[in-house]
C-alpha cells in the first residue's frame, strides 16, 4: 500500500492511512503492530490487509491488551478507584 493511500480492510473494516496509522472504529489511532496484536492474529479472515510482517514491524508489549496494573500511565496520573455500583455489581449479592 502506498504511503499516501487509505486502505480499508475488507476483513475488519479498519482504515490504514499513510502506511502505518490505523484508524480503529473506537478509540485513538494506533499502528499496524497494535492492530495485528489485538485483532489480525486472531481473526484470520480472508482479505486482511495487515499480514505483511515487514509493514507490521516490531510488536511490543504495549501493543497487546494488558492488565491495567501493568500498563504505564502518563506522569502524574493514577487509575481511578472503581465506582461502588460497579464493584457491587461484580460481587452480586455478596457485596450487600
Amino acid at each position: 500500500m502506498s504511503k499516501n493511500k487509505i486502505g480499508i480492510c475488507p476483513a475488519c473494516g479498519v482504515k490504514i492511512v499513510a502506511g502505518d496509522k490505523v484508524l480503529f472504529s473506537f478509540g485513538p489511532p494506533g499502528t499496524r503492530s497494535r492492530l495485528w496484536a489485538r485483532v489480525c492474529q486472531f481473526a484470520k479472515k480472508p482479505g486482511c490487509i495487515n499480514q505483511d510482517k515487514e509493514a507490521i514491524g516490531e510488536i511490543n508489549k504495549l501493543d497487546y491488551y494488558g492488565d491495567p496494573d501493568e500498563l504505564p500511565l502518563p506522569e502524574g496520573k493514577e487509575l481511578p478507584e472503581p465506582l461502588p455500583a460497579v464493584v457491587s455489581g461484580m460481587m452480586g449479592s455478596k457485596g450487600k
